[in-house]
């Protein structure tokens, strides 16, 4: 940075989706103005600004059960390496001490390397898969009536160890999103920025996991990203048949805790590596 430029730390909110999303497009994120609407409305999404540019953001996403997701860690190429992405973490890891919260994120390999200076934990994996849909049409065909929503969320907290209905709602009332399974067994669809995004998947055993995601994918045209989880190594086959490719991976990482909260065995694709 330049003595002249005029930096300030900032609290984003909707006004700022815009330049947020300028950020998440320039690294060939996943991410809608919705997703970012979820942190500046049921968490808290910071940044610094320079001169009125958006140079970097971090989030939080807070979860009953005494930990949050920290996400959205972005800087812009020509602001890199300097300190920003660091100010941002310490930033997000003091606002979730403050509300009595872990924190729970999902590290590429480099951002592992930085997070275990910080005191993160690495707890399992996390592989990102790529690929196309079957549906010959840009139409969903009809694969019964949503299960019902309620159980949906206390299976999906169930499994996550925490109560994120106000996420998976989100999620659900969306154009075109979809949920496939029943009460106990679900997968959801929904559109992202470059991919339909499928995720979370959580299912009690492999065959139902495997059914789940054969179905889901043959009711998706286009292409397709999903977040397998190292419970989910059931699906790398299905996935391989069809042609998927996984192109990279994370690592899911505590601090202030043990180990992941929930039962992880049942949490099979992630809703994203933001979203946990």
């Amino acid at each position: 940075m330049v003595p002249t430029e005029s930096v300030e730390s900032v609290v984003l909110g909707i006004a700022d989706i815009d330049d947020a999303l300028l950020l998440s497009d320039e690294a060939r994120w996943n991410q809608t103005a919705a997703d970012w609407a979820v942190f500046m409305t049921h968490g808290e999404c910071y940044g610094v600004r320079a001169d009125g540019r958006l140079l970097s953001s971090a989030a939080i996403l807070p979860f009953s059960g005494g930990f949050g997701w920290i996400s959205m860690v972005l800087v812009t190429a020509d602001y890199r390496r300097r300190g920003l992405a660091s100010q941002l973490m310490n930033r997000c890891i003091d606002a979730l001490r403050a509300r009595g919260c872990a924190s729970l994120l999902d590290a590429t390999p480099e951002g592992a390397l930085v997070y275990r200076q910080l005191g993160f934990r690495s707890q399992c994996g996390m592989s990102r898969w790529r690929g196309m849909g079957l549906h010959s049409s840009a139409r969903l065909s009809q694969i019964g009536p949503e299960p019902d929503r309620a159980a949906i969320f206390a299976a999906d907290a169930d499994a996550f160890g925490g109560d994120r209905r106000f996420l998976v709602e989100d999620f659900l009332d969306r154009p075109g999103s979809r949920v496939i399974g029943d009460a106990r067994n679900f997968i959801v669809l929904r559109a992202g920025r470059n991919a339909t995004q499928i995720g979370p998947l959580v299912a009690e055993d492999g065959g139902r996991a495997q059914a789940l995601l054969e179905t889901a994918l043959a009711n998706i045209s286009g292409a397709v990203i999903l977040d397998v989880l190292d419970a989910g190594a059931c699906l790398q086959p299905v996935l391989v048949k069809q042609g998927f490719a996984a192109f990279r991976t994370f690592e899911r990482m505590v601090l202030d805790r043990e180990n992941l909260p929930g039962l992880p065995s049942k949490l099979m694709v992630a809703a994203g590596p933001e979203f946990g």
